[in-house]
């Protein structure tokens, strides 16, 4: 199972990251200087979420909790199948056997990221979102072939394009992230190389790959740096 483009083993740093930004982002105490988030960032993010459309802030983070649990059993179940049985994998399964909370469907995960789109319309929360890790999270998701379903992955290519459009401050941190280049090496990777492969894994149609061309487009759009670097 290949990531970021094809190459090596999946790391899923951007799944940790959100994870952990979540957990300490409650708009009362500011995140860790770890996640190299600016005052001006920081501040912002803060703002938002305890001041701002409680409502729609709150179920952003309610959204991205129900998406990060149901990756970590994504991540768990690929772990199983590539190390086999070992105590820490069976003692993982038995901690997911415990909890109560019902699995997602892909069609439930699409529609989460449908809404969560929605919401990012609003310049105000993709620049919240943003700050808590929203742009390493989305393409590290879009990223994961062979682990995470197609039809996710392309919908977080959807949320990145309607995060980056015509908003400059999301669009520097595309920019300064090397997220055009894993972008550009992702779509590559999604051409079609071999005939009697997997079906559903291949991108034979060119949905998944237009949708990397229309995440790339939003994201460079009117930026003329992020112009240049493409």
């Amino acid at each position: 199972m290949s990531s970021g483009g094809g190459g090596g083993e999946p790391s899923w740093a951007w799944l940790g990251l959100l994870k952990w930004s979540l957990a300490h982002t409650d708009g009362t105490r500011p995140t860790s200087e770890t996640m190299q988030m600016s005052d001006e960032d920081r501040k912002f993010l803060e703002t938002v979420m305890k001041e701002g459309i409680v409502d729609e802030g709150e179920r952003m983070k309610t959204i991205l909790s129900d998406l990060t649990r149901e990756l970590d059993r994504m991540k768990a179940e690929a772990e199983r199948d590539t190390d086999g049985s070992n105590e820490e994998t069976e003692a993982a399964q038995k901690d997911e056997e415990k909890t109560n909370e019902q699995e997602l469907s892909e069609d439930d995960m699409v529609d989460l990221l449908t809404e969560l789109r929605d919401i990012v319309e609003q310049i105000d929360y993709a620049k919240a979102f943003s700050a808590m890790g929203g742009v390493p999270f989305l393409v590290g998701c879009a990223s994961e072939r062979g682990v995470v379903p197609k039809s996710v992955r392309s919908s977080c290519l959807a949320v990145l394009a309607t995060l980056t459009q015509n908003n400059p401050h999301v669009q520097d941190m595309v920019l300064k992230s090397g997220s055009l280049q894993t972008l550009a090496d992702l779509f590559f990777a999604e051409i079609p190389r071999e005939e009697g492969g997997d079906q559903d894994e291949q991108d034979i149609d060119g949905k998944l790959r237009s949708r990397i061309v229309q995440a790339i487009s939003c994201s460079v759009r009117g930026h003329v740096e992020g112009e240049r670097a493409f």
